[in-house]
């Protein structure tokens, strides 16, 4: 009788070890698509090219040529950053007519 039960428990381990190397196998060859997978490296930051920088002759500030606000004062091409300088260059320029 102990030999019989002997002989189930091992069949029974027996079929446990199989049951587990047929899962792992198959997770391994098919993968799961709820299982997370490796995250891709994150996109690399572009980077611009250097840009030009124009003084603001009213507040002396460098500012970027693409945010500067442009303007003919006195027959020159200046730039400015903001509107409020461009109009204080102006009007010194009108005074000084």
């Amino acid at each position: 009788m102990i030999r019989v039960l002997l002989r189930v428990l091992q069949f029974l381990f027996w079929l446990l070890v199989l049951r587990f190397v047929v899962r792992t196998v198959a997770r391994a060859v098919s993968p799961d698509p709820a299982r997370p997978r490796a995250a891709a490296p994150p996109p690399r930051p572009q980077v611009r090219a250097p840009e030009d920088l124009v003084l603001d002759r009213v507040c002396h500030t460098y500012i970027p040529r693409s945010h500067a606000v442009g303007a003919r004062v006195a027959g020159r091409e200046e730039h400015f950053c903001s509107p409020a300088c461009r109009d204080k260059a102006l009007a010194a320029v009108a005074r000084a007519s």
